[in-house]
């Protein structure tokens, strides 16, 4: 019996808004196998999407949980109470006048909860202007894009051997960006790219998904304005969705994004329809990588937990999860919306196998210095591109500006993010692979051998992995847009399918990166090499066209 309505407290709210509450994760084992067989090209099950009601079957609540978390919503005033497609979460509607039982936050208090939630998320519907300038990301490096550089979008396209022309011709491809907060992009900057850099962008098949338009001047905003730039511009005549599914600013730098991220997954993997690609270049450490780093600035320096985390919450998207429970309840979403046929790509980060971005500075107690010890000490992953449904996406540059000598991508302080997850296993896709690399020279020290290594693939990154991620998606695209007018399914998990060409067919569908270290700041002894064959830095290398045309555009 619950108590929910002897908790109530008032609070004042400016519109009406929703909370969802999130179901704890049901997926077996034996859905896991299944997973992988979808994914796997010598799988009966290969490319069998399931439907949401399949799904349900396999990874949904019990009807007693979701009619008891039904229930109090209801009782604390929700209108509107349904359960998504996949039984997994359950939503309701409130008034803006509502009072329930509220924290300071505008959430339910966790011991209110009922048996069976695992989270519960609140939305705030807003919509904001997108037409205004934006800064640059500090982290950006926007003068080496474009016009007046070596690396314009028909530059790329040629040192990939891709028709500048392409264009997608089946209505129904569609590709997505997504992030929280600000994230959104301007109409009128796209067409101010479009006209200096790729005019064949069709403005009008770009579109949002939610009444969340982002907001100019916000960190995520320019984000999303690089994506939306790299994947309209490689996935020309795609329908592009931009999606932006919370506009908290708590989620943009905070542990609000990690529950953001979740509310997202969930939600598409229980739509009625589904992109074909999905492109996601946010980010930050792993949450087993903050409790690393903090752990051992407790036990090897003398800080206390509180001090680590507060510390760590000043810091410019590092430490963005609750827990690794709430990555764990992500992975299992990026892993459903593969089942559904989507291909989820992330950027693999922006500071080399150490760093989300760069090294720490700042605090008191000399907390940045040892924390920055502690990561060079180590190799630290990012989330949510550690994941292994994740197709990951490093970064690479050419040396001299030379298109024909591609190299690891570095710069002010950062470098294409590699590695390997802390938490979660390799998949057996990629051991070979792995192993094969790791028994290499020059290997440093500070990681699992037996979790996910990334990147998987790499592509231009002198703005950093966020250009190299949706370049990639938008040629992925262009892939699954010749696919589906042959009448052949889309590709969803792509992983398995990437290590299986690019060992047994080296060379063609992916060109070869040997050039540069994942160390950073680190000293180079504490990185992964660029090297000939797959690596923790660049991954099989950048994509050629004609291959990937070859090897992936068909079944044959």
């Amino acid at each position: 019996m619950f108590t929910a309505l002897a908790l109530l407290v008032a609070v004042p709210a400016a519109a009406s808004f929703e909370l969802v509450a999130h179901l704890t994760p049901s997926a077996s084992d034996s859905f896991d196998a299944l997973a992988w067989s979808i994914a796997d090209p010598e799988s009966e099950n290969y490319l069998s999407f399931l439907t949401p009601a399949e799904l349900a079957d396999h990874i949904g609540s019990p009807e007693e949980t979701i009619s008891a978390v039904s229930a109090w919503l209801s009782a604390a005033g929700g209108l509107d109470v349904r359960p998504n497609s996949l039984h997994t979460a359950v939503t309701a509607s409130f008034p803006a006048e509502h009072s329930l039982l509220l924290t300071s936050a505008g959430l339910p208090d966790r011991d209110t909860h009922p048996e069976g939630v695992n989270f519960v998320v609140r939305r705030d519907a807003r919509v904001t202007e997108t037409e205004v300038d934006h800064p640059a990301s500090p982290h950006r490096l926007a003068s080496a894009v474009g016009a007046g550089s070596a690396y314009t979008i028909d530059a790329i396209k040629d040192a990939y051997n891709m028709p500048s022309d392409l264009q997608a011709q089946n209505e129904a491809t569609t590709q997505m960006v997504w992030g929280p907060g600000s994230f959104g992009y301007s109409p009128l900057k796209l067409k101010q790219h479009a006209r200096s850099e790729c005019p064949l962008i069709n403005t009008d098949k770009v579109v949002f998904d939610t009444d969340n338009h982002g907001e100019s001047g916000g960190d995520n905003f320019g984000e999303g304005q690089l994506d939306v730039d790299m994947i309209t511009s490689f996935g020309l005549n795609v329908t592009t969705i931009v999606s932006n599914t919370n506009t908290s600013a708590s989620t943009e730098e905070t542990t609000g994004f990690g529950a953001a991220l979740l509310d997202f997954v969930t939600d598409l993997a229980a739509r009625d329809t589904v992109p074909h690609v999905l492109s996601m270049s946010l980010g930050s450490l792993s949450a087993a990588s903050c409790d690393l780093l903090c752990s051992q600035a407790v036990s090897d320096y003398g800080h206390t937990q509180q001090e680590c985390e507060d510390y760590m919450a000043t810091q410019r998207q590092v430490c963005m999860y609750l827990s690794q429970g709430q990555t764990a309840a992500i992975n299992q979403g990026l892993q459903v919306l593969g089942t559904r046929g989507v291909t989820v790509l992330g950027s693999s980060g922006d500071g080399g196998s150490h760093f989300s971005f760069g090294s720490f500075s700042g605090g008191d107690n000399n907390i940045s210095e040892d924390l920055n010890a502690i990561s060079c000490k180590n190799q630290i992953p990012v989330f949510p591109t550690a994941s292994p449904y994740i197709l990951s996406i490093g970064g690479e540059m050419w040396d001299g500006e030379d298109s024909s000598k591609p190299i690891t991508w570095a710069g002010y302080g950062g470098g294409s993010g590699s590695g390997f997850s802390i938490q979660f296993d390799a998949p057996e896709h990629q051991k070979q692979t792995v192993a094969e690399y790791l028994a290499k020279d020059g290997m440093p020290g500070g990681f699992d051998s037996t979790k996910r290594a990334y990147p998987d693939v790499s592509a231009v990154g002198v703005s950093g992995t966020s250009q190299s991620c949706p370049i990639f998606a938008g040629i992925l695209s262009q892939i699954i847009d010749m696919r589906l007018s042959a009448g052949l399914p889309p590709l969803g998990m792509i992983g398995p399918r990437v290590y299986q060409v690019a060992t047994q067919f080296p060379g063609e569908a992916f060109e070869d990166i040997v050039g540069g270290n994942s160390c950073t700041s680190c000293g180079e002894e504490n990185g992964f090499p660029a090297t000939e064959g797959w690596d923790a830095n660049t991954g099989f290398g950048r994509p050629q066209w004609d291959g990937m045309v070859k090897h992936f555009a068909t079944d044959a």
